[in-house]
């Protein structure tokens, strides 16, 4: 009955989100529509005006979303909340040493990420309401104001447009994340905030993701971490997106430690026993477990591993040092090429120039060390 609940409440909100995008059409279409229908301008010209109209619309969009992240930011801040990035895009703010500098990052399906590290070392001091409603709230602020503006003033159609565009944009920001839900399993700012407040074991898994990334930007290892901090509460549901982070965590603890036997397990173990779990993570299992058996050398596993699907995440997520350690194994010890290896071992170069997360740079140059001394290649 409850899954027939969730079931239920997913499609009326994505119901709502369609109505909504369908507006954004009417009214944007409507508007356009009448610009060529009054305008005294040849067609080619009122159509360039059509197009203008929808690329104001995008770019309205794309504000809102930075506007959501600047949200989250500022609420972080007067939460108690350290900065540790602000990514727009590939393009990724960091404070390294006291010193803003520009890096390169992306995450596949997010327009834009603000990471932030709680400064409390207690778990049950975090705050975590604001910090996550932070985005909403800056969202349904813009959208109140460009609705009076727009019923207050006698204004421009174009300038019309833009607070409609600001509106409708608002509107599906604030929908799509402050009601709970998941998308494609990925949980939003409402649903992280429903799970937190029902469970302390989901608070203590909120607080060591964001202290572990933050940890981890500043240069700090996993293997220098407590392993402690990634064990399981007896019972916990790895379905749960903040529970299996917890997990990949373990994971990813034993393999810092060049641990690939005790990592490979973790992993298999997450997804024998997580049905429902979110693509993105079981992407990145299946690239690191892919990685484990070509250490091994057990090249059927290797084919039933790296299927088309796999291969276009790989491809998506290049940006990722540890995608880039990946493929050298890959190059040197399944396909031989010698070219391929030297090619990306030159990528991973360029990459740790702009990567942002200075502890998964240190791991990677380790591991990336350890491949070339068991293949007897001279690595940097």
């Amino acid at each position: 009955m409850g899954k027939k609940k969730k079931d239920i409440k997913s499609t009326i909100v994505t119901i709502g989100i369609s109505i909504v995008i369908f507006l954004a059409g009417f009214f944007g279409g409507g508007l356009a529509g009448r610009v060529l229908a009054k305008s005294s301008m040849p067609f080619s010209e009122s159509l360039i005006s059509v197009i203008t109209y929808i690329a104001i619309f995008i770019i309205i969009f794309g504000l809102h979303i930075i506007l959501h992240e600047v949200g989250h930011l500022i609420l972080g801040l007067m939460s108690g909340y350290e900065f540790i990035s602000f990514r727009v895009g590939s393009l990724t703010l960091v404070k390294d040493e006291g010193k803003f500098k520009f890096k390169k990052f992306n995450i596949k399906g997010t327009g834009g990420q603000c990471l932030m590290m709680p400064k409390t070392d207690n778990y049950k001091e975090l705050k975590y309401v604001l910090y996550n409603l932070g985005g909403t709230l800056m969202n349904l602020i813009i959208t109140i104001i460009s609705l009076v503006i727009l019923i207050a003033f006698n204004i421009s159609p174009i300038i019309k447009f833009i607070l409609i565009a600001s509106i409708i944009s608002g509107v599906i920001c604030v929908i799509s994340n402050g009601i709970p839900m998941k998308f494609g399993g990925i949980a939003n700012d409402g649903y992280n905030i429903v799970s937190i407040s029902k469970d302390d074991f989901m608070k203590y898994c909120f607080y060591i993701q964001l202290k572990v990334n933050g940890l981890l930007s500043k240069g700090m290892r996993m293997k220098d971490m407590p392993i402690e901090w990634f064990y399981l509460r007896e019972g916990a549901d790895l379905n749960n997106h903040l529970v299996t982070s917890l997990k990949i965590m373990e994971g990813n603890y034993y393999y810092d430690n060049l641990n690939f036997e005790a990592a490979q397990r973790c992993y298999e173990e997450i997804l024998e026993n997580t049905p429902k779990i979110i693509k993105i993570y079981e992407y990145e299992i299946n690239c690191e477990l892919l990685f484990f058996e070509i250490l091994k050398g057990n090249m059927d596993r290797v084919k039933e591993l790296y299927t088309k699907e796999l291969r276009n995440y790989i491809k998506a997520t290049e940006c990722y040092i540890s995608r880039k350690r990946l493929m050298y194994a890959y190059n040197l010890i399944v396909l031989k090429d010698k070219k391929k290896t030297e090619k990306v071992l030159k990528e991973i170069e360029k990459v740790k120039k702009t990567y942002p997360i200075k502890g998964d740079i240190l791991s990677e140059e380790e591991v990336i060390r350890f491949i070339g001394n068991t293949n007897n290649i001279d690595v940097v």
